[in-house]
């Protein structure tokens, strides 16, 4: 019981890494015009829903999207609305894959993908960002991915086995109480 409760300190850390990630990064790591987001905290809301609970990872989409917006950007729904919708999206294409740390890879790009391409949209329709779709594309997607794929490489394995754990102990104390 007691380990579910490191799950919202979890979102928190990941939450304060994620914003101040770009302070800690050598800056001769990345080329001046490469614009690098990380997405930490929308891949361990992947985690979440893939290898916990899909309900409560749709339930952190919404409220981290709601708190993104509110610190991030002046517009209240753009991360609101993604977020879950991405998170949602994932948790049925889950479905009909099996939950293996190549294939939730593969999956967890995607979204971020979808991301991406819809706050770009919504920016561009909103006139905010006047980025051509080619210099988004390989100037801020791509090394996007690229980081966040770096990311996935280092702590995939450990947030798989912790949420597995807690899923198990979950449906093992489930289990306890329907007899």
């Amino acid at each position: 019981m007691r380990k579910q409760w490191w799950i919202p300190v979890l979102v928190i850390i990941f939450f304060c890494v994620e914003s101040q990630f770009v302070n800690f990064i050598p800056t001769r790591l990345f080329s001046q015009y490469w614009i690098v987001v990380p997405r930490f905290l929308f891949l361990l809301l992947i985690f979440i829903t893939i290898y916990y609970d899909k309900k409560l990872g749709l339930i952190y989409a919404l409220i981290t999207g709601l708190v993104m917006d509110i610190v991030f950007i002046d517009i209240l729904g753009i991360y609101l609305f993604w977020y879950p919708v991405t998170i949602y999206l994932v948790s049925k294409l889950m479905k009909n894959w099996h939950a293996n740390l190549f294939i939730v890879a593969f999956v967890s790009l995607l979204a971020i993908t979808l991301v991406e391409f819809g706050i770009y949209g919504v920016f561009s329709i909103l006139q905010i960002a006047n980025m051509p779709l080619k210099f988004f594309v390989f100037h801020r997607l791509f090394p996007t991915l690229g980081a966040n794929l770096a990311f996935y490489i280092l702590f995939s394995y450990s947030l798989k086995k912790y949420f597995t754990r807690l899923r198990k102990i979950r449906s093992e104390e489930e289990g306890m109480f329907q007899s």
